[in-house]
C-alpha cells in the first residue's frame, strides 16, 4: 500500500484526485491511501515521514507549496514530492526542494495516469531500498543499507542504525522475509544481521561493531556459508 498526502486548497480539484486515483489502483492492481490537507500549514504541523508521496499545490493561502516542502526536507530527505500548479513555470522553482514532478491544471486522467505511471515506478525503487517502519506514533523510513542488525525484544523489534535504535511492532518474521534478499540472515531466534556488517565470527557469537551477538549452533553452519558468499 502507498501512502500519499494530497494537499490542495481546492477541494474539488483535490476531489478529483482522489477519484483518479482510485480508477489508477484499479488498472494496475495497486492500493493507494490518500489523506487530504487543505493548506501547507496542515501538513507541516507534527509531520511525520509516513508518506510515499506528496502531491501539493504551489498556491496556497497560508503556507505555500514550495515553503512547505521546504519545511518537509528538513526532516524528510526521501518522500517524493509532485508539485500542482496552474503554470508550468512555477514548477522551476521545485527543483531546489528535489521535486520529482510536477502536475498542471486542469489535469485529464490521461495525464494523470502518464505522470503517475513515472512516480510509481520510482516507488517501487525507494520501496526497495527502504523499510518504511510502523511507530507507536507514525511511521519511520529507515535505509535498508545502513541497518546493522535487527533484535527481538517480545513483540517490540529494535531496529539497529549507525544513526541509533528504532522500535517498531512488525514481526521478525517479516522482517526476515523482506531482507532476505538484501544480504540479512537469522542468525539467533532474537536476531536478525546484515551479513555485510559482520566484523568477526568466533565459536557461539558474531561481532558487528562493538556490539557481540549470539549465533545459535544450529544455524552457524548455514551462517557461515551465507557470509562466505559475500566476502
Amino acid at each position: 500500500m502507498r501512502r500519499i498526502a494530497i494537499v490542495e486548497d481546492d477541494r474539488a480539484f483535490a476531489e478529483k484526485l482522489i477519484g483518479y486515483l482510485e480508477q489508477y489502483g484499479k488498472e494496475k492492481n495497486m492500493v493507494f491511501q490518500a489523506r487530504y490537507f487543505q493548506d501547507g500549514e496542515d501538513i507541516v504541523e507534527k509531520y511525520k515521514s509516513d508518506f510515499d508521496l506528496i502531491l501539493m499545490d504551489i498556491q496556497m493561502r497560508f503556507l505555500n507549496g514550495l515553503d512547505a516542502a521546504r519545511q518537509i526536507r528538513e526532516v524528510d530527505n526521501e518522500v517524493l514530492i509532485v508539485f500542482i500548479t496552474n503554470e508550468a513555470q512555477f514548477a522551476i522553482d521545485g527543483y531546489a526542494v528535489r521535486a520529482f514532478d510536477y502536475l498542471v491544471k486542469p489535469l485529464s486522467y490521461g495525464m494523470f495516469r502518464a505522470r503517475m505511471d513515472r512516480i510509481t515506478a520510482q516507488m517501487k525503487q525507494k520501496m526497495e531500498d527502504f523499510l518504511l517502519l510502523p511507530l507507536s506514533d507514525g511511521a519511520q523510513r529507515v535505509e535498508i543499507r545502513k541497518i546493522l542488525y535487527v533484535e527481538s525484544h517480545g513483540h517490540i523489534m529494535e531496529i539497529h542504525t549507525r544513526e541509533g535504535i528504532t522500535e517498531t511492532h512488525l514481526k521478525m518474521g517479516d522482517l526476515e522475509e523482506r531482507l532476505a534478499e538484501r544480504n540479512f540472515y537469522r542468525c539467533h531466534k532474537g536476531y536478525l544481521v546484515n551479513l555485510e556488517e559482520v566484523d568477526r565470527v568466533e565459536e557461539d557469537t558474531c561481532q558487528i561493531g562493538d556490539e557481540i551477538i549470539p549465533v545459535s549452533r544450529r544455524r552457524k553452519t548455514e551462517f557461515l556459508e551465507r557470509l562466505a558468499r559475500i566476502i
